[in-house]
């Protein structure tokens, strides 16, 4: 389902949202989201620049709706924030999505899938050329935003697992590392940190410098292109505050058409939101390679995340990935 569709089945859902028989006074006056670090979180920067939540509130009766954000780095930091409730709709990859819902016995969900993204497992050492080549390195260890919980270390325990039917074959070589300062890591050198497993720009910046090689890919690994960012909301914020729900998942829907149609100023609006120094048509080239990056509302090889998780014993068993997304998704022909 490409944009027009994105867009239809949003507002349909905001429609819905808008005729629920629950008075405007009865609604948050603040929704607070949450993001992390990367070019996969543009959708966002033009949800707040171009202010598209208050827009969409203010349509289905609500006025006055203040957006906060929060930064916040790894999606088990992520996942505490929202147990917490610190935070209404929380941004991280699907494997943390995935333990949230399990956790939580389907208390969260994922509101929004955000993005498609080729995670790539980055290495300065020499000797590491194939993910077998872990097991002889010495001083090594393997970057990901949180460890064991992350997209990238879940997707890395997916590939032990093929090789040698053992998950945790790696674990002890991963830490926990925010993208930015692995990235220094990685371009410094002579540190214990020299694999990196990367998204956008990070992955880009460490190929382009020449001291950085790529191992593999998580689209090599699942065998193709599929999901990567999504965003949780717990039933609580849902059915206590449909129009403002509703109001989130239209401004991303509108966010992700636009930047379709406008890649030179989401560039822009990237830039300077990050405050980044890469050059705005290198970000506007990745932005219109889909093969790079594609915002895009459809799950896409979630279940082969969730399949994996329950046989490990990490969460319960999904019939189908329409039990972890709520049921404004389920118009998708998801996977």
């Amino acid at each position: 389902m490409r944009i027009k569709g994105l867009l239809a089945s949003a507002a349909g859902f905001a429609l819905l949202a808008t005729g629920a028989a629950v008075p405007a006074s009865a609604e948050t006056d603040t929704v607070r989201l949450a993001q992390q670090f990367g070019l996969l979180y543009v959708p966002l920067h033009v949800v707040l620049d171009q202010k598209l939540v208050e827009k969409h509130a203010t349509a289905a009766g609500l006025s006055g709706l203040k957006v906060k954000l929060f930064k916040i780095s790894g999606g088990a930091n992520i996942n505490k924030a929202l147990l917490a409730d610190t935070i209404d709709f929380g941004s991280h990859g699907v494997g943390p999505a995935l333990k949230l819902w399990g956790r939580t016995k389907g208390r969260f969900k994922i509101a929004v899938s955000m993005a498609d993204m080729p995670l790539k497992l980055l290495s300065n050492d020499p000797n590491v050329k194939k993910i077998e080549d872990y097991l002889t390195v010495k001083n090594h260890k393997i970057s990901t935003p949180a460890a064991k919980v992350s997209i990238q270390a879940v997707t890395l325990q997916m590939a032990a697992a093929g090789i040698w039917n053992e998950p945790e074959k790696l674990d002890h070589l991963v830490v926990s590392m925010k993208h930015p300062t692995a990235l220094a890591a990685m371009l410094s050198g002579g540190q214990s940190v020299k694999s990196h497993f990367a998204t956008l720009p990070y992955s880009y910046q460490e190929l382009q410098s020449g001291k950085v090689h790529k191992v593999t890919t998580s689209y090599e690994i699942l065998g193709g292109q599929h999901s990567v960012l999504v965003m949780s909301a717990s039933r609580k914020f849902k059915e206590s505050n449909p129009k403002t729900y509703a109001a989130v998942v239209a401004a991303f829907a509108e966010s992700f058409a636009w930047i379709d149609k406008n890649p030179v100023a989401a560039a822009k609006t990237f830039i300077r939101y990050t405050r980044s120094k890469m050059k705005p048509e290198t970000v506007e080239a990745l932005i219109k390679d889909k093969s790079e990056l594609d915002f895009s509302m459809q799950p896409k090889k979630t279940m082969k995340y969730a399949n994996f998780l329950n046989k490990i014993g990490d969460i319960p068993a999904a019939k189908s990935w329409k039990d972890y997304y709520w049921e404004n998704n389920h118009g998708f022909d998801g996977s």
